[in-house]
Parts: C-alpha cells; structure tokens; sequence
C-alpha cells in the first residue's frame, strides 16, 4: 500500500538539488556547502524514507529494554534533566547519510540501487543532548568487558518507510559505552554516541529527527537513527531491513536484486565510513578559466580518524600540491567532524583533482569501485577517467 504525505513541515529549498520529492531527498549546492565550516540548517541534506512523523513531544518516550537490569521509559523532558548535558560537532553523510554519498559516480559506471545522491549529500553540525552511556548506565547495563563485546545496541525510529516497515539500526554496544576510555579524558574527545534533541543550538527539525535521534559519530548516518522510540540491548545486530538487507558493499558480480538477497547474509554491515575528499570549487572540479585558480573542497575520515593531508592536481595526476587544511575541532588524531581546504594553482584543460591522507595512512583509491548498493565511493578519478572495465 503507497505511503501518504500528509503532514509534512514547510521547507525552503533554495540552494537545494533536489533528488526525490515523496518521500523528501535532497542535497545542497556544494559550492554553497563550503562556505561554512558548520552548516546551516537550511543547507543541510534531507534524507528521508517516508513521510515526516508528527510526533507529540509531551506524550513521546523512549523505551529502552533487553539484556539490562532496569528497562526505562523516558520522555524528551527527562533526557533534559536527569541527565548532563553535553554538545559534540558530528560530520554525518547522506543515509545513505553516509554511505551513499557520491553514489552518483558510481551510477555512471553502472546503474545502482538507491536515490542518485551528489557529493553534496554531507553536512557538519553541532549535536547537543545527552551521552548514551549515561542512559544505559541508568538502565543497568553491565561494565563487564567480557560481557559487553557481545551485545549490540539496536535503535528504532518512528519513521514509517517505503519498504512498509520502520527505520531500524544498530551499533555494537561497545561503540555505544566506549569502555575502552577511561573516564577521566574529555568524553568529546572520543565521540560518544549522543541522544540528540538539538542541533546547531536549537530544537531538532522534523525533518532532521526531532524530538530525538541518536548521532554515532564516525559511522555512517545510516546508524545514527532518527525519530527515537526504542533502544534495545541484545546479543544480535538490529533485524532491521537498514542493517541486514542495506548498506553493504557487495561483490561486483551482485548486480540485481535477485543476486543481492542471496549473499546479503554473508558480508557485514558497514560501520565506520572511509577517507573521503572532493572538489567543490570549481564545480565538481571542472577546469576554471586560465590563470591561477582557487580551488576549495572538504575532506574527511570515519572512526576518529582526522585529515592529515589533502593533494590537489591539475594536470591528471602528474603532479600534485598540498592544500591548506582548517579544523579547528580537530584534536590531537582524533577528529569527527570534516576538514575544509583551499588550495591555488594554475589550470589546465583537465578536471581538477583531490584525494586525501587521514591519520591512520589510509589514502583515497584512484579509481571508483562499483557495487550494487551504491555506496563508500571515494575515488578522486571521476567516471570518464576510469579505465572501461571498471
């Protein structure tokens, strides 16, 4: 039975491409996302999957249940007070928030699976609400290590979705409570996973969550789930169509959907996304008129894992420069928010280039690797300079 669209808020979509109209898609221009190092919540990517719910904040809670000595119910209020409040700056990719981002390259090479999403599927802000280790600590979850490695925090949405079922995810619980850090460092540091109610300073839009969603910084979006009515710690990853059937880079020889659901159970759901970079200035790095050019882009790396390095080339890769970085959020290897670059050099005819060295070593791939799904592309060769076969 088709979803129905009753009730959905007001949006302005200037600056906006947009990439699918019912439910609501859509990406910024990526000359205007780079303006600014955080985003402005106009310009912030929409990834729905259905309509927007119109939940009641007063009467809206959130379960939280499974293998835990106290289950709770907690209202938006008691997240506010029972628990403190504190603030991280997130880089979240398109939901494909973060996979998906980019798959229209892939899409050149090979028609894929999803909504065609730019490179502008992307978006930094700052997310205020409570730690989810605070909550599931009230809840009783177990500190034992031993115990802990095998348990996975599953989240449920509100949001009704296309495939007629409800958004689902989740994350290993040793993700969520981080008990490999002692607590005397500053918990930001290390990218606790945060129930959000506000975003850039202010209440959560509905198209971006509200009242509550969960932001796992470093991960793909597709984990940080929004709309949260249920949390459930259990022995399993989320039985969700999003963790099982989406969201995993399947061989290239998985084409079709018939071939997908019979290997979706062998390859493992994707958690931290990879190191990432694109020119946004010029436009998707087209030659800029001659002369020295100015050239500007983000860049960015999954799992605390900040930029160390972005090069920019002009000439197909002959030679290359190194760009000026600015993070200010970055603090020592460990960053979950994007790194904006500038970078001066004389064009050519060819398309203008970047790839990126985050901190761990791991550099961007030369050229696209298709997959069925649509997802992680980060090559810094686009289509019409990749080899035939690819």
């Amino acid at each position: 039975m088709p979803l129905e669209y009753p009730n959905e808020p007001e949006r302005n979509t200037d600056g906006l491409i947009i990439r699918k109209d019912k439910p609501f898609n859509a990406e910024p221009q990526v000359n205007l996302l780079v303006q600014n190092y955080v985003t402005p919540d106009p310009l912030f990517f929409h990834r729905n999957h259905g309509p927007i719910p119109d939940i009641d904040v007063e009467t809206h809670c959130i379960e939280i249940k499974g293998q835990l000595a106290k289950p709770l119910e907690l209202t938006l209020k008691d997240l506010r007070t029972s628990f403190n409040k504190h603030s991280v700056m997130a880089t979240l990719q398109v939901r494909c928030w973060c996979a998906g981002n980019r798959r229209d390259g892939l899409n050149k090479v090979k028609k894929t699976n999803g909504v065609v999403w730019g490179p502008g599927a992307i978006g930094n802000a700052v997310y205020t609400g409570c730690w989810l280790r605070d909550v599931l600590n009230a809840a009783g979850v177990t500190s034992c290590p031993n115990e802990i490695v095998k348990l996975h925090a599953a989240f449920e949405s509100v949001e009704q979705c296309e495939e007629s079922r409800n958004y689902g995810s989740s994350i290993p619980l040793e993700k969520a409570i981080l008990v490999s850090h002692a607590l005397t460092f500053d918990r930001d540091e290390f990218g606790d996973v945060l129930l959000a109610y506000e975003m850039n300073g202010k209440p959560l839009t509905r198209d971006h969550g509200y009242p509550v969603r969960v932001v796992v910084p470093g991960y793909i979006g597709a984990r940080s789930v929004k709309y949260l009515k249920r949390i459930i710690i259990q022995d399993h990853e989320s039985d969700a169509y999003f963790q099982q059937r989406d969201y995993k880079i399947l061989p290239f020889n998985v084409d079709c959907e018939e071939k997908a659901c019979k290997v979706w159970d062998n390859f493992p759901a994707i958690g931290e996304y990879n190191v990432q970079s694109y020119v946004c200035e010029p436009a998707d790095g087209l030659a800029c008129k001659s002369g020295l050019c100015q050239v500007r882009g983000y860049a960015l790396s999954g799992g605390g894992r900040s930029i160390q390095r972005v090069d920019v080339s002009a000439d197909d890769g002959k030679t290359w420069i190194t760009a000026d970085l600015y993070q200010p959020c970055s603090g020592g290897a460990r960053t979950w928010a994007w790194c904006l670059w500038t970078a001066q050099l004389h064009a050519t005819n060819k398309r203008i280039m970047s790839r990126a060295v985050d901190s761990a070593g791991n550099i961007q791939q030369e050229y696209p690797v298709w997959n069925y799904r649509g997802v992680m592309n980060n090559s810094w060769r686009t289509v019409e300079e990749s080899p035939s076969h690819l």
